[in-house]
């Protein structure tokens, strides 16, 4: 009852804000004045809106797990938390092999150890495509961390739109936004998986294109024989794992009655 009570408070805040945010763009549109997508008024209005937004998703995921435990018990397939751990447990994996990748392989000017190199072509032995599909995830699972990582980046700093991908109710502009930023990071993945995974792929022409033509670009160059990127990458995981571990929860108290007062507050100012 008072889980049920507390989410009801929230929906009753959300609509009077959601109402508030409604008036005040309508306003906008009928006075005729020219839209500073810059201004101050602009920012904050952008801000206020990110702060609903959140708060809203948040408050579908608690009514979500709230039916889930109530009228839907019976329903609920017990299976899905241990499918959960078990995506955990792989994906953890996958990231410590990945930095082992980074540290013995791509950082020494001479390679320590090909390490995942001979993983990749021991299945060359016997069974080739065992070898290029582990390639593929290993990739794919960059993808999807960017992914997750630009939409847990929006859900805490509140800089960009929150695109979430649920089943059965995902919106196509969430489609676009998480399809153009796979696309966008295509290419870079690629990439990288051709310096780490130099050994396995040396015989094929994308080798050639990134390893040489593409590495030794004028001006671009730089980057790459300086390890730039990799750095950015190594650095931004090291930040992200101890903002996690301090902060691991998305679920940060919103204060619903202090952005309605700022709404009304801007509205008589």
């Amino acid at each position: 009852a008072e889980a049920q009570q507390s989410i009801r408070d929230r929906v009753n805040e959300l609509v009077e804000i959601g109402e508030v945010l409604k008036v005040e763009q309508e306003q906008k549109q009928n006075s005729g004045s020219r839209f500073n997508m810059f201004s101050a008024d602009a920012r904050k209005a952008h801000q206020a809106y990110l702060e609903f937004k959140k708060a809203v998703h948040l408050l579908e995921q608690d009514v979500e797990d709230f039916q889930t435990s109530s009228e839907n018990y019976n329903n609920y397939n017990p299976l899905i938390p241990y499918a959960a751990l078990f995506g955990g447990i792989i994906s953890l994996l996958l990231s410590i092999l990945w930095v082992i990748q980074i540290l013995i392989y791509v950082f020494p000017a001479t390679p320590i150890h090909p390490f995942l190199n001979l993983y990749f072509q021991f299945f060359d032995k016997f069974f080739p495509l065992f070898g290029v599909l582990s390639v593929a995830l290993f990739c794919i699972y960059l993808l999807f961390a960017a992914v997750k990582g630009c939409f847990k980046f929006g859900l805490r700093f509140l800089f960009i739109q929150l695109h979430p991908m649920k089943l059965n109710r995902t919106y196509m502009s969430s489609f676009m936004f998480n399809i153009g930023l796979i696309l966008l990071c295509a290419l870079p993945v690629v990439q990288f998986g051709v310096t780490a995974f130099a050994d396995y792929a040396r015989n094929a022409t994308v080798r050639q294109v990134f390893g040489t033509q593409v590495k030794y670009l004028q001006f671009f160059s730089a980057f790459w024989v300086n390890h730039v990127f990799i750095y950015g990458f190594l650095i931004m995981l090291l930040l992200t794992t101890l903002y996690l571990m301090c902060k691991p929860s998305d679920n940060a108290k919103f204060d619903g009655l202090a952005l309605r007062d700022r709404l009304k507050a801007r509205r008589r100012g």
